[in-house]
């Protein structure tokens, strides 16, 4: 029997829509820290990543021993980073006051990947913050939602992801949504694979912005995917 796919959060016909215009952001590394407060809580436990290809299996070592963690061990050290996100997890520097500059051209949503049993935690944290925009927490392929947030939005829609695969993901089922590549913490850049096609990077929320707002101004009546 097939594991049932588990989603938190408001539908999407739920969401409130003022715009036309969509911004869906990642969470982790877009919006909160996460691979600053995973190579803390690493230390914790003996551990130091070691960024030496795109991905973390294999590349967090015993400081003792040196060998490599297994991936039961890391996804344990994870689910502890959201457990524990509360206290562990800051804002990415200058999110705040771009969002909020950027509610005033687009409607913005959360799309986070992580667990949702731990939504009201993540729910919580980001109100503290300032950051009450809508989140969806799900299991799903994330260009499936997006694909029907586009049902919703006529455009311009765009999409922001520090994962490349999240990105291609969204290429594939929603073609006409802008792409954007942003990693707060710059350990991998280094080995990050290739963008699809078209899509954008920015290297924090400065240039993020910037770029975000030049596609909103770019769409003729802020109706259209530009």
């Amino acid at each position: 029997m097939s594991r049932e796919i588990v989603t938190a959060g408001p539908s999407v016909a739920d969401i409130e829509k003022r715009y036309e215009a969509l911004l869906i952001l990642d969470v982790d590394e877009v919006v909160l820290e996460f691979i600053t407060p995973f190579g803390e809580l690493l230390a914790e436990y003996g551990a130091r990543l070691h960024p030496e290809s795109f991905r973390l299996t294999g590349n967090v070592r015993s400081m003792s021993t040196g060998v490599a963690l297994t991936g039961n061990e890391l996804d344990r050290i994870t689910a502890r980073v959201f457990a524990e996100q509360d206290r562990r997890q800051k804002p990415v520097p200058g999110v705040a006051e771009a969002l909020h500059r950027l509610s005033g051209q687009a409607d913005i949503v959360f799309l986070t990947a992580m667990t949702p049993g731990y939504y009201p935690m993540r729910r919580d944290l980001l109100n503290r913050m300032g950051l009450k925009f809508p989140m969806i927490a799900t299991e799903r392929s994330k260009g499936a939602v997006v694909a029907e947030l586009g049902e919703r939005w006529s455009g311009p829609l765009l999409f922001a992801d520090d994962l490349p695969p999240n990105l291609e993901s969204v290429r594939r089922s929603a073609p006409d949504v802008h792409l954007l590549h942003l990693m707060a913490n710059d350990a991998f850049r280094p080995h990050l694979p290739p963008l699809p096609p078209g899509a954008l990077s920015a290297k924090d929320w400065v240039e993020a912005e910037a770029i975000i707002a030049r596609l909103l101004d770019a769409a003729p009546d802020g109706s259209g995917r530009g």
